[in-house]
């Protein structure tokens, strides 16, 4: 069962977003109509998914993605949008997003990207992906080693660092090392961005 909590300022929006879901496979576990409501029910740990409207009054979404990573904090961040400029395009990928979806999109695009977000994956509609891929296509300055090419493939597989130390027969510090390497190597801040990175480049 994924525990959802949804916000939104238009009750509208939210109850339709609601309705969206099976019972069986969600629980909801609140409406919030504000990100301030939305992030007090994230910080007691009540879910799993967030689903946030980027634009809401007191704390946007993008300001909710801030805090939850400032904290360390174990959910997954997907927001919502009627539109958004690239600025704060690249905000939301260099802050880690898990998911961005556009609210004229398809109702099925929000289960799959909730259902990509949980299997460790990121999930963004295909025109935004596009968009960030076209901010991203500087040509990195140096190439990656081969260890941290695999690494970075596992990171592209949604691994988290103790599962890719496993894989990889290497330690949690090695890791981090080769992710501080590379994030330089490329040019990029977030695992969100390195997986749009090397989707650009083929190895995704």
């Amino acid at each position: 069962m994924i525990r959802l909590v949804l916000a939104d300022d238009h009750p509208l929006v939210l109850r339709g977003m609601e309705g969206l879901f099976d019972p069986s496979q969600f629980e909801i576990v609140a409406l919030c109509g504000d990100g301030a409501a939305a992030m007090a029910q994230i910080a007691r740990g009540a879910c799993d998914v967030a689903v946030l409207d980027i634009n809401m009054p007191g704390m946007s979404g993008i300001e909710v993605l801030k805090r939850v990573r400032a904290e360390g904090l174990p959910v997954k961040i997907v927001l919502l949008t009627s539109s958004i400029d690239d600025d704060a395009l690249m905000e939301v990928v260099r802050e880690g997003v898990d998911g961005l979806v556009l609210k004229e999109a398809a109702s099925d695009d929000l289960l799959t990207c909730i259902a990509a977000v949980c299997r460790g994956e990121t999930w963004m509609d295909r025109e935004v992906t596009n968009r960030a891929l076209r901010r991203l296509s500087a040509p990195p300055p140096t190439r990656l080693t081969d260890r941290e090419a695999e690494v970075a493939r596992f990171v592209a597989q949604g691994l988290r660092n103790k599962e890719i130390a496993y894989r990889a027969s290497i330690s949690e510090g090695t890791v981090k090392m080769h992710l501080h390497n590379i994030y330089e190597k490329l040019g990029v801040g977030s695992r969100t961005e390195l997986v749009l990175r090397m989707r650009d480049r083929g190895l995704a």
